[in-house]
């Protein structure tokens, strides 16, 4: 995947039932639908997921772009560093 192509995936991913959103500036999830009981959905978002390819690369292009559109799920101040 290339910078150029995540918008496209982003839409792609929504449209495939995937409740895709930064988790902060940490990361990002998108394997759970928005309607967890949609199995069809599960499908669908894998099949997106592998057709846009390798994308670790852009990891913070992708989570840039979540908090433009606002689909972005804030941290608590101080829970980024937290350990486990």
């Amino acid at each position: 995947m290339t910078k150029e192509e995540i918008k496209a995936f982003v839409i792609a991913m929504i449209e495939a039932g995937s409740n895709i959103q930064a988790v902060g500036k940490i990361g990002y999830v998108l394997a759970e639908p928005v309607d967890p009981t949609d199995k069809e959905a599960y499908r669908r978002i894998e099949l997106v997921s592998s057709a846009f390819g390798e994308r670790d690369h852009l990891k913070e292009d992708i989570i840039a772009y979540l908090h433009e559109i606002g689909r972005v799920v804030e941290i608590p101040e101080g829970s980024e560093t937290s350990s486990v």
